[in-house]
């Protein structure tokens, strides 16, 4: 895998002056070069793997919603996202007439950064077993800070930050108040519903988010329906004539895709929420994820037999421009 530096820290990938080398030629070195009573190898200050910028880059919930944008840098206190909205109206056509107006109204939600932190550590003696072994250990464990990072990532975007102005998609302030599902002989949730029931409490979502957007939204908009991991297994209930949820809400919203968020389950109440959200509107997006740095390696520190590396992070959580483009319904 080749990687162009400059593109990566661009990206949000910073690596302080470190180059890439494939895992062979790493494993090679530390078979040959690690001594104990050494100082640490200059390949190890300046070893990155290519698999951390593969794991930070990979499908998560998060990524499949919405678009991630990098705003500022390590230094970064405070970011503001510009949200504009149209307005405006048409009157009657009269030679001496002035009326109607078009124009626009700017919004620029602030957002604060969180950093975040893991570390790497490896001994002396444990590097020397493993690269006998064949096992390139510093890369497995930058690829396990990239992926706790990005599960990190992953929290902060649908749950931002408590105690800071880093809000996530599930609790941003500006959402409209969740709705009800139909209830059904006394039940709402959907393991009790049959999926044309299932199916009702679709079309009440979808109906709320048309009336939120005065008809900005519509069935050719691109959307995404959110739905938790057991809600999921759930939408394969068929009615008497075969059909399933997800088969309905294929065949009815040909638009939209559906996207599996298992952080929508609430294990305290044994329910689920199911979202539905526009790609954008009037190529306004939605939605954005901001953050600052998805992965920033700081120097190697050397100890009397290992050595240690912090590795860190920035996020934004969910910046949310749209917010009658969302709809929520709770407790199915």
């Amino acid at each position: 895998m080749s990687i162009d530096m400059n593109l990566a820290k661009e990206k949000g990938f910073s690596f302080a002056g470190a180059t890439i080398m494939d895992s062979v030629k790493a494993i090679n070195l530390a078979s040959d070069a690690l001594d104990p009573n050494a100082a640490v190898p200059a390949y190890m200050r300046a070893y990155v793997t290519p698999t951390i910028i593969e794991e930070l880059t990979a499908i998560r919930a998060y990524k499949e919603i919405a678009p991630e944008v990098k705003n500022g840098d390590f230094t970064t206190s405070f970011a503001q996202f510009r949200c504009m909205e149209f307005t405006g109206d048409v009157t009657p056509y009269g030679d001496y007439d002035g009326n109607g107006q078009s124009n626009t109204n700017t919004n620029y939600p602030v957002r604060e950064q969180y950093r975040f932190q893991t570390t790497i550590k490896c001994g002396d003696l444990e590097q020397e077993m493993n690269a006998k072994a064949k096992i390139d250990l510093l890369a497995e464990k930058q690829r396990a800070a990239a992926i706790n990072i990005d599960i990190a990532f992953n929290k902060f975007a649908l749950y931002g930050v408590q105690g800071k102005a880093v809000y996530g998609l599930l609790n941003d302030p500006s959402l409209n108040a969740s709705l009800t599902p139909i209830s059904v002989g006394g039940q709402t949730a959907w393991a009790s519903k049959d999926a044309n029931q299932q199916f009702d409490d679709i079309v009440k979502l979808m109906s709320s988010l048309y009336n939120q957007a005065g008809g900005h939204i519509t069935k050719r908009t691109n959307t995404k329906l959110l739905v938790s991991t057991d809600m999921l297994g759930l939408m394969d209930k068929t009615n008497t004539y075969g059909l399933s949820t997800y088969d309905m809400v294929k065949k009815n919203y040909p638009n939209m895709e559906i996207v599996c968020v298992p952080e929508l389950y609430d294990t305290a109440t044994s329910t689920s929420t199911v979202m539905v959200l526009a790609d954008e509107v009037l190529g306004q997006k939605t939605v954005e994820f901001g953050y600052t740095d998805k992965y920033f390696a700081h120097r190697m520190v050397q100890k009397l037999s290992s050595y240690e590396q912090k590795i860190s992070a920035g996020t934004m959580g969910a910046v949310v421009y749209l917010p009658f483009a969302i709809a929520t319904m709770t407790g199915i």
